[in-house]
């Protein structure tokens, strides 16, 4: 396979065509959880940050995607387009104040455990405040692999990719983090619903032009 004549499209379709021969290899070993982390610092990360204004490589500016892009921030999670119409069920939106090594105290700014229904805010969160907490800790290394009951116990089966980017109140002087969270095969999902979504966008001779 060539030089791509669009990176940000095409490098996502090509993830995706490798996700569809590597998935199931994952999955025979009992590996989604790891596949699905190692799939998004990449499938998520790099078009996320070639998308940028001021990312040195871009010429993204100003094209039908990178304005998709930035209405897309702005829109629910719920309804963000690449879900067509499906409402992704199980992801989790929270804080976490305090220490983050500690999993069985993780609690929100109302005492809340940052894990339980009560403490979710995922239906009140755009697009944007998801895709962020997620870029972040995929580059910061804020991942942490939690059982069905939403701990970290040793040994136990992982069932949750929980996200956490710190976070900061203006005047605060507690260690606050946001937590995104979803069961690692609907974040697989999603990160194959992102790439697909990136790769839709057709190639802009436009930009080729003026590049």
């Amino acid at each position: 396979m060539g030089v791509p004549r669009r990176f940000v499209t095409e490098y996502p379709a090509r993830c995706l065509a490798i996700l569809d021969m590597a998935q199931p290899l994952a999955q025979r070993n009992d590996l989604l959880a790891s596949f699905a982390l190692m799939a998004a610092a990449s499938v998520l990360v790099i078009p996320y940050e070639r998308l940028k204004a001021k990312h040195p490589l871009t010429q993204e500016r100003g094209s039908e995607l990178y304005e998709a892009l930035h209405g897309l921030e702005r829109r629910p999670w719920s309804t963000a387009p690449f879900w067509v119409g499906r409402e992704p069920a199980e992801w989790h939106f929270s804080r976490i104040m305090g220490d983050p090594n500690n999993v069985a105290r993780w609690t929100n700014a109302a005492g809340q455990p940052s894990m339980s229904t009560d403490a979710n805010e995922i239906s009140g969160r755009k697009a944007g405040d998801v895709l962020r907490v997620l870029r972040n800790a995929l580059a910061h290394g804020n991942v942490v692999y939690l059982n069905k009951h939403g701990q970290e116990t040793p040994d136990t089966a992982v069932h949750t990719l929980a996200f956490l980017s710190r976070y900061e109140e203006l005047g605060g002087d507690h260690e606050t983090y946001r937590l995104a969270a979803a069961p690692a095969e609907q974040f697989l999902e999603f990160l194959r619903r992102w790439a697909a979504w990136l790769a839709s966008f057709p190639v802009d001779d436009r930009l080729i032009e003026a590049a």
